[in-house]
């Protein structure tokens, strides 16, 4: 297994060196590998951290609010970045290269703890966990992906290519449902903790699941009269609780933060797009469940079957962020379903390596677009995935020119882009983190697309105590604000103008 983790890990770091080697003279690459609104976020976090800051602040809003101590994996990765002087979009995709190998690595010792149910298909099962996929892809001839295309918290291939905080925190997961099976001894139980106490930083919704996930394999072991400890599962539970109680008091605690909240909405894919999306796996455990069940005795399979159930079963609640609950959940479907596969293949009248090879091939496939797809977009140049190199010396001539920080009217894509590299605040740029995202996001379109009549710019621009217009090739492709029309712009880097708002609120 040890030549496939490194294979794997070769793998999920082609896309980004596909996208450092297209770089030019005018384009730079902004690191991003997978679903880039999201990508754009976890860099803007970082560059909170590379400005010196360690408070968490909204950084794609004009009013930020207070700071408070929230994503801190990614805040520590600014200011380590900023400490060696290397490039926020190389380090984020060392962290999330690191990270993917990292889980790697635990998922191999999980098929370490089930060898006995796999026999010599360990690498097998290796593969089909740490690179496979649903059958999403069977909804692509009617242009929709199918789940297993987008969310990354719970495939670990997808985890690998979306960012670090993801494969991390299900390499925790894994790792803390194995280390709370071991002999309890001081040393594993201060682990117990710190895993707690890391996941919920990582992962808060990861470390309700996997505190759901060790209280009810307790209690279940519990009612079958099994030797068992409590000791170390509250040591986990204790370590994560605080930081959790935390960010909710956080979040709850300013109207921006609070506000971004109501906006990110993250609900659970359609019933019927899950079943899809973790099949056939999902398939084999419901035709071989009784034979699964019967195995409940070994601790391992015990605490996934209830993973899987917990996981499933959460994903159901009326609950915005239910999707988070999906975190990591493809791991135990796929081993539950590989372990039934030899008794269903005998049910169905087929041979088990028909019936294997038959599973490899179709959950194979996704992984293999998800590639293609992140290869070929920074390949092609595809904008949201490049900073034009003009664009990045006009910020960084916006971000000397005040004491406070500036305030910048761009378009979507290019607010999107603003914060990730200096800390200047943006009335729009992200679909969750900009207060009053639509709202914004349409007043923005009409600034620029000319629909805003000149006097309606003007009170638009000190409404919202704007100091600059950006005006470069992405806004160019929206229109041309009147206000703008025949002014010549104050400073200009290669295709970038940009307008002083106190001089357009003079200028008749």
């Amino acid at each position: 297994m040890n030549f496939l983790i490194v294979l794997l890990v070769v793998v999920s770091a082609v896309p980004c060196l596909v996208g450092f080697k297209s770089e030019n003279s005018e384009l730079v690459y902004t690191g991003v590998v997978f679903n880039p609104i999201d990508g754009y976020s976890y860099l803007a976090k970082m560059e909170i951290g590379h400005s010196g800051d360690w408070l968490f602040t909204l950084p794609f809003s004009r009013y930020p609010g207070e700071g408070r101590l929230l994503f801190p994996f990614y805040v520590t990765a600014g200011q380590i970045s900023r400490l060696f002087s290397v490039p926020a979009s190389f380090f984020f995709n060392f962290l999330r290269v690191l990270a993917y190998g990292f889980l790697l690595w635990i998922i191999s010792r999980l098929i370490i703890s089930v060898k006995k149910f796999v026999g010599t298909h360990q690498s097998t099962l290796f593969l089909m966990i740490g690179f496979g996929g649903g059958l999403g892809w069977m909804l692509l001839p009617f242009g929709k992906f199918g789940a297993d295309f987008w969310v990354a918290e719970a495939f670990p291939f997808l985890s690998g290519l979306a960012n670090p905080h993801f494969p991390l925190a299900i390499g925790l997961a894994v790792g803390s449902l194995l280390l709370l099976s071991n002999d309890m001894n001081l040393v594993n139980t201060i682990l117990a903790g710190l895993g707690g106490l890391l996941l919920s930083i990582l992962s808060p919704f990861g470390f309700v699941v996997i505190a759901s996930v060790i209280t009810l394999s307790w209690i279940w072991e519990r009612i079958e009269k099994c030797n068992t400890s409590a000791i170390r599962i509250i040591v986990f539970i204790l370590f994560g609780l605080p930081y959790s109680i935390y960010q909710y008091w956080a979040v709850q605690s300013t109207s921006q933060l609070t506000s971004w909240t109501a906006q990110n909405q993250t609900p659970s894919p359609a019933v019927w797009d899950i079943f899809l999306t973790f099949s056939p796996w999902i398939i084999l455990v419901i035709f071989g469940a009784k034979f699964i069940f019967d195995m409940r005795n070994n601790w391992i399979i015990r605490k996934l079957i209830v993973w899987m159930v917990v996981g499933l079963v959460l994903t159901v609640i009326p609950f915005n962020l239910q999707r988070r609950f999906l975190f990591g959940l493809f791991i135990p479907i796929t081993v539950l379903g590989f372990i039934a596969l030899p008794i269903v293949a005998e049910k169905i009248r087929i041979s088990f390596k028909k019936l294997l090879k038959i599973c490899l091939i179709m959950t194979i496939l996704t992984p293999l677009f998800l590639l293609s797809m992140t290869i070929f977009a920074p390949l092609n140049h595809n904008s949201l995935y490049y900073y034009r190199s003009d664009e990045l010396e006009a910020i960084d001539w916006l971000s000397t020119q005040e004491r406070k920080p500036v305030a910048v009217l761009a378009s979507s894509e290019t607010g999107l882009l603003i914060p990730t590299v200096r800390r200047i605040r943006v009335l729009y740029g992200h679909p969750f983190e900009s207060i009053d995202a639509d709202n914004n996001k349409k007043a923005v379109e009409n600034f620029f697309d000319g629909r805003m009549e000149i006097n309606e710019c003007r009170e638009f621009l000190e409404k919202n105590e704007i100091d600059w217009v950006f005006i470069g090739p992405r806004e160019r492709l929206l229109g041309e604000s009147k206000l703008i029309n025949d002014i010549k712009p104050d400073k200009q880097f290669g295709q970038v103008s940009l307008y002083s708002v106190s001089r357009l609120l003079k200028h008749d």
